[in-house]
């Protein structure tokens, strides 16, 4: 195991010194891979934050996976073990989904949808989950498919008792918003693949931009930072711009790369699933370094992200990677 702590790199004690040496050196190899994401658009100005602690959770995506029904059935054990392994985490409060319970090819049939809502409630935590594009979007039928997700995980958190508060949007239910820890917390649907009514789109780009515009608004005077969920993966940093991964993400990355450093001049982690392979950068050219983006590994690939809230105004955010 392999756990990987800000940019410290923490090896576990089973392991000899020289396997460890080893790990180390094919982790540095992989972080020059494109498909990993740390190559140059890595964070490396700001300092990791110091310190306990004041909130830890834990986030996860793209799970469970797979295209035959071997793969899917070891892909949701998988899962059962990472959530018990989270019921055995006292220090995490809860946990996010962010997307994508199933692969693409098989299809949107209500058995998928009921197998990951059961282990999903297996957790002790609260849970919010998030759509994805592959149990929505890009069904043969997305109408039905919407339908399926709505019955099973809107207002998901609300299968444990909490105080957390979270809000929704009265236009789009499925995000959500709430402060913690002097923390904003935001879910939006932001899922990608293929276009399939452009209308559709433009509207559910509009909704989030104005729930995270309203969010900010309104909390930014009482919390140091914000953390942003959706599922797909806008584009990267090329160069000086910004590369869309599909045109219709230009209002969003708009009002975080530029809108933001008005109406929120806070740090911000976004994070996000989509892309399987870790990535951890800058991508916004105007924000800098006020904004740190995350793509989560594939969650058959990797336990999930921990996400430790330090009280730090300048970097209030400690990202834990076990491998």
């Amino acid at each position: 195991m392999i756990r990987i702590e800000g940019r410290k790199n923490i090896y576990s004690n089973n392991h000899s010194n020289t396997r460890n040496r080893l790990a180390f050196f094919l982790l540095v190899g992989l972080c020059g891979s494109v498909f990993l994401g740390c190559g140059a658009n890595r964070d490396t100005s700001l300092p990791v934050p110091e310190g306990p602690a004041v909130l830890t959770i834990a986030v996860m995506g793209d799970v469970p996976y797979g295209l035959t029904g071997e793969e899917r059935e070891r892909e949701k054990a998988m899962l059962r073990t990472q959530i018990a392994d989270l019921n055995a985490n006292d220090s995490v409060e809860f946990v996010v989904h962010v997307g994508d319970i199933k692969k693409g090819q098989p299809p949107c049939v209500p058995e998928v949808y009921d197998a990951v809502v059961e282990i999903l409630k297996t957790s002790n935590k609260p849970l919010f989950i998030i759509p994805g594009d592959n149990e929505w979007n890009d069904c043969a039928n997305p109408t039905e498919a919407w339908k399926l997700w709505d019955t099973r995980f809107m207002r998901f958190e609300e299968n444990w008792p909490n105080n957390l508060g979270a809000e929704r949007q009265e236009e789009r239910v499925e995000n959500f918003a709430f402060v913690h820890q002097n923390i904003v917390f935001l879910g939006i649907n932001l899922v990608g693949g293929r276009v399939h009514d452009p209308a559709e789109w433009q509207d559910r780009i509009q909704d989030n931009n104005q729930w995270i515009r309203d969010q900010f608004l309104k909390y930014r005077d009482e919390v140091q930072g914000a953390v942003l969920f959706g599922h797909a993966n806008p584009g990267r940093k090329l160069r000086t711009a910004f590369q869309y991964s599909n045109e219709a993400f230009r209002p969003f990355v708009e009002l975080l790369d530029k809108e933001s450093e008005s109406i929120f001049p806070k740090p911000i982690l976004f994070i996000h699933g989509d892309g399987h392979r870790w990535i951890e950068d800058n991508p916004f050219p105007n924000a800098g370094n006020r904004i740190k983006r995350v793509q989560v590994t594939q969650g058959g690939l990797e336990a999930p992200l921990i996400v430790e809230i330090v009280a730090y105004p300048v970097n209030p955010f400690r990202l834990v990677r076990t491998l």
